[in-house]
């Protein structure tokens, strides 16, 4: 099997969806040798924050000299960054070869009767069985959906749980409440397993990097060297698609706020970075999430609105985001795809009805708005 074989028949198993449950993904990992066993892992859960989080405790133990695998979906620019050692994305050469023994493995459990595992479980024991084999010194692993019934949530003994902030997600398979949906993610904690929580005070900035430090607090009660390079680590970390300014003339953010919780801490940041400036939002959004929420919390926030489809399954139609934003901002448009959402943006700054630009919703976007942007300027 080459790469792009392996490509195909992880895009063939999307058939599968997404289900809950650990008893498909625990068949998958006993008949790979259940890697899981081997990994010392940092496991996190919660709404949002998961990624910002993972990648300043990531970059303080690089700085310390440890070696690290980092787990973490979905994909926002290559497919290969869900599963990174020491920041480098796995191999297209490794994902064909742990792709062809997990396939097979697959087609045995077919045979028997048993469930095909999911895409996500499939990804998931990529992940476990290049971790293992490398003999990492920790492995990062991020949650994809909630926690006690997530396909991650297999691990014995864990070095320690991180639940970054809670907010309403995913309610029809976590829990229609914050408690509901808080207890479901705390599943992730094992027995004696030390866990730290997001506090809730500050920019969500402030509160990833605090959460990020008490993670490595705990983790230099275990043994880690860690201390002394903590200020470092947080300074030199890099999280693309969260904030990430991709252009500087005129001013262009790109930013993954996907749900009500993620977007009031955007609006937030705007009114603390952002004061008074006029400002364009390019915004598409997901079908399943609250996007009338959503546009109740930032829609009057921006001078002027283009919304756009994103290039995914769930997307939400242009036009019906631009409707329910209507009650919010008149000012907004339906664009027929996001290069001319791009173009007209900047069109609103060069005639200075606008200062900046922030697109945002989806992370399914930020790789189409980041190559639009890129065709624009050039």
């Amino acid at each position: 099997m080459n790469y792009i074989e392996a490509r195909e028949y992880l895009e063939s198993t999307n058939k599968y969806g997404s289900v809950l449950g650990l008893d498909t993904i625990k068949e998958l990992l006993s008949r790979l040798g259940n890697p899981q066993d081997k990994l010392n892992v940092v496991h996190f859960a919660g709404t949002n924050g998961k990624g910002s989080t993972m990648s300043y405790l990531e970059s303080i133990l690089l700085c310390a000299g440890y070696s690290v695998g980092k787990y973490s979906s979905p994909a926002v620019f290559d497919e290969r960054e869900i599963i990174t050692v020491d920041k480098t994305p796995i191999s297209e050469k490794d994902i064909a070869k742990y792709i062809e023994i997990i396939k097979q493995a697959c087609g045995r459990m077919v045979a028997e009767g048993l469930a095909h595992p999911t895409r996500f479980e499939i990804e998931t024991a990529m992940a476990f069985c290049f971790f293992a084999d490398l003999e990492l010194d920790v492995c990062l692993i991020e949650c994809g959906m909630g926690g006690k019934g997530d396909a991650t949530n297999v691990f014995s003994n864990i070095l320690l749980a991180v639940i970054t902030s809670i907010s309403l997600d995913h309610t029809k398979e976590l829990g229609s409440t914050i408690e509901e949906i808080k207890e479901n993610k705390e599943g992730i904690v094992k027995p004696g397993c030390p866990v730290v929580y997001a506090g809730t005070l500050g920019s969500i900035d402030d509160i990833n990097k605090e959460l990020a430090v008490r993670a490595a607090e705990e983790l230099q009660k275990q043994g880690f060297k860690l201390k002394k390079y903590i200020d470092e680590g947080i300074e030199q970390t890099y999280w693309p698609g969260r904030m990430e300014t991709i252009c500087e003339n005129p001013l262009f953010i790109i930013d993954g706020a996907h749900n009500p919780g993620a977007i009031l801490k955007l609006r937030d940041y705007i009114d603390l970075h952002f004061t008074n400036k006029k400002i364009t939002f390019i915004m598409g959004v997901l079908a399943d999430k609250d996007y009338s929420e959503e546009a109740s919390i930032i829609g009057n926030k921006a001078t002027k609105i283009y919304t756009i489809t994103p290039n995914n399954s769930r997307g939400l139609d242009a036009h019906k985001l631009a409707d329910t934003i209507l009650e919010y901002n008149e000012s907004v448009v339906a664009s027929d795809n996001i290069e001319e959402a791009v173009r007209k943006a900047f069109g609103e700054v060069a005639n200075n009805n606008s200062d900046m630009i922030i697109a945002f919703g989806s992370l399914s976007i930020l790789k189409d708005v980041k190559e639009a942007v890129h065709k624009v300027t050039n």
